[in-house]
């Protein structure tokens, strides 16, 4: 292998590292807890509120937001009790946490069949707008 092969074949090697390092930078910004909530069988007509909390751990300031990526007929995010923010990024502190609340609400056009929704949280560097973490908190429910 003459010297332009090995000085490519290191370069390639040292920036697959330097990608594998960078992933692994952006584990642990956010934690959230629990990552499923369950409200297990509940009456049509009642309505129930539950929610997740979503921290960031990480020693940066973040850009937070919460969307809705999938929500059936019987489920609703609601603000307030939420406090996570919705309809544009906001700060969260090294530290500091929110509330996503979602509310369920089952129909009889739905009774008996397992419903799911689904928020992402999305945590952005607010300096550069770089996407550093995307969870996903799972919401399941059913009515009878």
């Amino acid at each position: 292998m003459g010297n332009a092969t090995r000085t490519l074949a290191l370069a390639l090697v040292l920036a697959a590292m330097a990608a594998g390092g960078a992933s692994s930078a952006t584990q642990g910004v956010l934690r959230v807890k629990p990552k499923t909530v369950k409200f297990g069988v509940k009456p049509v007509g009642s309505s129930t509120f539950k929610g997740a909390t979503i921290k960031n751990v990480s020693s940066s300031a973040v850009n937070l937001i919460v969307t809705i990526t999938r929500s059936p007929d019987d489920f609703g995010f609601v603000v307030p009790p939420s406090t996570c923010p919705v309809f544009d990024p906001a700060a969260l502190a090294p530290g500091e946490s929110c509330e996503a609340v979602m509310r369920f609400s089952p129909s009889e056009f739905f009774a008996g069949q397992d419903q799911m929704a689904q928020l992402e949280a999305q945590a952005t560097d607010p300096a550069t707008g770089a996407v550093l973490a995307t969870v996903l908190i799972d919401f399941t429910g059913r009515g009878k």
